[in-house]
């Protein structure tokens, strides 16, 4: 009997799967996908209605897989003892060509799902577990409670979900009734889907701005993204522009921004530039991106080009609550002693609440000295 030539004998070739990992250690789904087919996936994101999605797709998927023989990588954090482990990460090749991942990193958290597959995988396969995912998306409110922070993660930024409190707020009870045509403008501009423009609503601290931006955030479905004053400079990187392709049609909400909205030769000046062009500029019509900026300084300080026509959405400066309502406020709130002066929402709200406050005594000496 002829020998069968050595080629047909030989072992396959062991897939390259070197660069699955990064520096940090963290998994690199396309780079694995790569070295084990062959070929760059496609991707699709799945935004599940609940953390506990992932578990219904687990159980739902362990019916007809094995999951233990699935599992490409599996990662857990075990914070105290007596509570369950927290998914960290867990990548399943359930077919050639198709990987599911689950991650705690994405835009959107421990509600998300990434599909990875090619035009080879196995249509049927990819049909079920599409149709699988698709039986756990969410329906639609998600995103009025809660806001994506901007986070450094690995050295990395990423846009991490944080759940919000929507405030039952009666706007012509806490504001002043020059805020209402303004409100309606703003609303009626950020509930329109491929818009763009710059809202700023500056005044003294307490004067209900933060509240004022969660009432708004419970009256449009689109994305808010959130971005702390440590990390407002870095608008002005290519990667935060990168982190934008995946939030497009967004809401980006900047609080305390006086540094960064200061004219453009100051120390924020490429921050500005960015801004500029996301409201306005070339990168608008692609990003579809609005934003929100508050701060508390005077806006003569603000760079004049945010302000400018066709830019600009609107511009709100939140004062004290005038007298008359500020009185209303404080007895519907139960308060007996009356109010002779506009007064801040923040004063109206804990002028009766017990605070302690200690003042070292004036003729202290330090020291176990007398003279």
């Amino acid at each position: 009997m002829a020998s069968l030539p050595t080629a047909a004998l030989a072992a396959p070739p062991v897939p390259d799967l070197s660069n699955s990992f990064d520096r940090e250690a963290y998994f690199q789904p396309v780079s694995w996908f790569y070295g084990a087919f062959g070929q760059l996936p496609r991707r699709e994101v799945y935004q599940l209605a609940t953390p506990d999605a992932r578990q219904a797709v687990l159980d739902a998927l362990a019916v007809d897989h094995d999951l233990d023989q699935a599992t490409v990588v599996h990662s857990v954090y075990l914070e105290k003892a007596g509570k369950e482990p927290e998914l960290n990460l867990y990548a399943l090749n359930l077919a050639p060509r198709l990987l599911l991942l689950f991650s705690d990193r994405g835009v959107y958290g421990d509600r998300g799902a990434q599909l990875f597959y090619t035009p080879a995988t196995d249509p049927v396969a990819l049909a079920r577990l599409r149709a699988l995912l698709g039986a756990h998306l969410e329906a639609g409110q998600l995103e009025r409670q809660r806001i994506q922070v901007l986070r450094l993660s690995y050295n990395d930024l990423e846009f991490s979900p944080l759940p919000i409190k929507i405030p039952v707020l009666d706007l012509a009870t806490h504001y002043n009734d020059d805020l209402l045509p303004a409100h309606e403008t703003i609303v009626q501009r950020l509930q329109q889907p491929d818009e763009k423009g710059i809202v700023i609503l500056y005044g003294p601290p307490g004067t209900g701005k933060t509240s004022y931006i969660r009432h708004l955030c419970g009256l449009t479905d689109k994305p808010k993204l959130f971005i702390p004053p440590n990390l407002a400079v870095r608008i002005a990187d290519p990667e935060f522009i990168n982190q934008l392709h995946d939030n497009t049609n967004s809401i980006l909400i900047i609080e305390d921004a006086e540094e960064l909205l200061t004219k453009r030769d100051g120390p924020g000046g490429n921050a500005v530039s960015n801004l500029l062009n996301l409201s306005d500029g070339l990168l608008s019509d692609g990003f579809h991106i609005q934003i929100i900026c508050t701060f508390n300084t005077d806006l003569t300080r603000i760079d004049k080009a945010l302000l400018r026509k066709g830019r600009l959405i609107a511009s709100y400066h939140f004062g004290p609550l005038a007298q008359p309502k500020a009185q209303a406020l404080a007895t519907a709130l139960g308060q007996t002693e009356p109010l002779t002066e506009a007064t801040s929402l923040a004063d109206i709200y804990n002028r009766e609440k017990n605070h302690f406050m200690s003042a070292p005594p004036t003729d202290a000496r330090i020291g176990f000295g007398r003279g």
